[in-house]
């Protein structure tokens, strides 16, 4: 008899905690300001530490070719107003012209590079 009741509340105790977690509200907690603003705040570390990356690549390409001193000095002022995206590009253009350097093919790519900053 004491094993049958028992038995019985085993069950209905485990039945009891299997349909409420069937039926419980799901809560939503939202992201407190300061969790937003840290995920913001390590986003823009992230994008300049991108950033910092990228354009030294593309001012060491430009260095090598461009021997004009004020010509070059404008260029890097230019790389300042970029955003992150056309950074990207230029520094993936300048990795085609160091990979491909004293060819026909890097004059090309050295040429869309300057477009590209001189135009955005």
């Amino acid at each position: 008899m004491k094993n049958s009741i028992r038995g019985i509340l085993f069950t209905f105790l485990f039945g009891m905690f299997t349909i409420s977690q069937a039926f419980a509200i799901p809560q939503s907690y939202g992201r407190s300001v300061s969790g937003v603003q840290a995920q913001q705040d390590a986003r823009e570390i992230w994008e300049s530490r991108i950033v910092k990356t990228k354009t030294s690549r593309i001012i060491s390409v430009l260095d090598e070719r461009i021997k004009d001193q004020d010509v070059l000095a404008k260029t890097r002022e230019k790389l300042l107003t970029l955003n992150v995206e056309e950074i990207q590009l230029v520094s993936s253009l300048c990795d085609r012209v160091t990979e491909s350097d004293g060819t026909p093919q890097a004059d090309i790519v050295f040429s869309l590079v300057t477009a590209l900053i001189v135009l955005s």
